[in-house]
């Protein structure tokens, strides 16, 4: 059994008994001009005849093999591949400068807060001594509210 190989271009195929088709990985629209043909998916469970007159859309993830359904069967197929968009690498590109800055911007600001986390806690140990000198230098009964300041 001979398997051929089809890639880019839109074309019209006549099929032979005994010659599949296989489009490796290639999106595009597959029309039955004439005939009956046989397609099997690449992660599809069920296979599918398609007759004259019907179309299917394939996407690029997988391999679709194709076959005339009957042996002495005339088969015309047309295949119309999808244009892969050129975007798709600048898109990529354009993402991961946008989330190299995203985390720029948030190493930046770990930094920061780092920074501020160090200040506030000598702030704290700071006002922790003052609180300790200032309840060392008052004795029991020299409190404001002791020497009759509140009435």
């Amino acid at each position: 059994m001979k398997v051929q190989f089809y890639a880019g271009h839109a074309a019209r195929l006549a099929m032979r008994w005994g010659e599949p088709l296989r489009l490796e990985r290639s999106a595009g629209e597959v029309i039955v001009k004439s005939g009956r043909v046989w397609l099997t998916r690449e992660g599809d469970a069920d296979d599918h005849v398609l007759e004259a007159g019907q179309r299917v859309c394939l996407d690029a993830g997988g391999a679709v093999v194709l076959e005339p359904w009957q042996r002495d069967e005339h088969t015309v197929i047309h295949w119309r591949p999808r244009a892969q968009p050129r975007l798709d690498a600048f898109v990529r590109g354009a993402a991961a400068f946008g989330l190299r800055g995203v985390a720029g911007a948030a190493d930046f600001t770990a930094d920061a807060l780092r920074r501020a986390a160090g200040g506030l806690a000598a702030l704290a140990r700071s006002a922790a001594a003052m609180a300790r000198r200032a309840q060392g230098a008052i004795c029991a009964g020299e409190s404001i509210a002791s020497a009759g300041a509140l009435q």
